[in-house]
């Protein structure tokens, strides 16, 4: 029987919901059979219908809830905090974030906490994807929705979410170095064009 993973997420400028659909084939591919959902309007109740949840939404201004992801994060406190009604279901988070902002990416700890009074377990580290995806940044999202998948199905170990991916892993991420980061860094200190 295939596993019925559900995605949900918001998307302002298209790079979540990029993210969510690179996550979905990543997933198929994996085996999963996968329903891709945008949380604007959407009951959170369809939770309940899943084996396993990928939720995600980029982080808005300085580490806070996107303003359309807000109606699903309060349907999900109080249709399935109360009971945790999402016991046991395997989950992990997706966020578009930017360095610019001091709470990078803060937003996966805000759906991860849900997530987790809901009663889900959170198998493996979220994903920061920084601005807009590369060549780079869509195979790792694959590559990261199949893995979650095998965690999800018991085929791999719980991987630790917590600490959240720092701004060097969501360079990896991207495909960034460190040199490159500090070339770039250097660039743009002393007005140079990147």
């Amino acid at each position: 029987m295939k596993l019925r993973l559900l995605i949900v997420y918001t998307s302002t400028g298209g790079n979540t919901r990029e993210t969510a659909e690179l996550a979905a084939a990543g997933a198929e591919a994996a085996g999963a059979d996968v329903d891709l959902y945008n949380a604007y309007s959407l009951d959170a109740s369809i939770l309940l219908e899943a084996d396993a949840i990928l939720l995600g939404e980029p982080t808005w201004g300085d580490g806070e809830h996107h303003a359309d992801w807000l109606p699903f994060d309060r349907g999900m406190a109080s249709q399935l905090a109360p009971g945790r009604k999402l016991e046991a279901i395997p989950a992990a988070a997706f966020v578009g974030c930017d360095r610019a902002y001091r709470n990078f990416g803060r937003a996966i700890e805000l759906v991860e906490d849900r997530l987790i009074e809901c009663g889900a377990i959170v198998v493996q580290q979220g994903l920061k994807i920084e601005l807009q995806h590369n060549d780079h940044s869509r195979a790792f999202t694959r590559q990261w929705a199949g893995d979650f998948v095998k965690r999800a199905a018991g085929a791999s170990p719980h991987q630790p979410y917590r600490p959240a991916m720092t701004r060097e892993q969501a360079d990896a991420v991207m495909g960034i170095s460190e040199d490159d980061r500090d070339d770039k860094n250097r660039r743009g200190l002393s007005g140079g064009k990147g």
